[in-house]
């Protein structure tokens, strides 16, 4: 674990405790979600600790044609090497007795909630031009169609990206039949992070505030604990820490 600092280190810490079902499933309980022994998840743990994309994770456990289907409609230009948001977690689930997705997002310290758009280089290659263009219109759908239940978000690719690209992901997958649960998992006292001279969690509130003022740019604040309806599913962002 010698590589891994922060987050990275505390969410494949928690994958390989033995306890780890039993732990995920206590955060996640009041969402009507659960996690079985019978589930796919990744990364496995400290031994293989490879993040997972969602176009990639869905094609094992679900099919295929949704892995697809959820690249092409991130990126326009299916590259040799395509680029998707990697997962700190994701794993299959039961969301109230039917199939569906847990999506993980560990934060250890203060600095990993950035506040900026997705950086698109000015040498850029034009593939990598129109993929940014997708993104954009992928975001933008899917913050209208959040807007259509819950009013107020403001999702985007120029602003708080990593978050707005997780809520995103989580209505794609809603609207698609498939139940979320979008957890930010916040791990409190860092010892390693602190050290190094970053602003650490030392309580559950610390995390909540930090978060919270973070959602507030991008009005993700107005569904936190709330379940969205999609349409053909829905969704819901929980804030938990351990």
């Amino acid at each position: 674990m010698s590589n891994y600092k922060g987050s990275n280190r505390c969410i494949l810490k928690l994958i390989s405790s033995p306890d780890f079902i039993r732990d995920i499933n206590s955060l996640i309980a009041d969402t009507g979600a659960a996690v079985s022994d019978k589930d796919t998840w990744l990364p496995k743990g400290e031994k293989e600790p490879k993040e997972a994309e969602l176009f990639n994770f869905i094609n094992s456990p679900i099919t295929a044609q949704l892995g697809k289907e959820i690249q092409s409609w991130w990126l326009e230009v299916d590259t040799s090497n395509p680029r998707t948001p990697n997962w700190d977690l994701v794993s299959t689930c039961t969301v109230n007795g039917k199939a569906g997705i847990l999506l993980v997002e560990a934060k250890a310290h203060e600095s990993e909630l950035h506040d900026g758009g997705k950086r698109l280089e000015s040498d850029a290659s034009e593939n990598s031009r129109k993929n940014h263009e997708r993104i954009r219109h992928a975001i933008m759908e899917a913050n209208s169609e959040i807007n259509k239940a819950v009013q107020g978000v403001s999702i985007s690719r120029d602003k708080c990206y990593q978050l707005s690209n997780r809520v995103a992901h989580s209505w794609w997958l809603a609207s698609h039949g498939i139940p979320v649960v979008l957890l930010y998992l916040g791990f409190l006292k860092a010892e390693d992070m602190r050290s190094s001279g970053y602003i650490v969690f030392d309580n559950p509130q610390d995390w909540e505030k930090c978060f919270m003022n973070h959602a507030k740019q991008v009005g993700v604040d107005n569904i936190i604990n709330v379940s969205v309806d999609c349409g053909n599913s829905s969704f819901v962002t929980i804030v938990k820490s351990l």
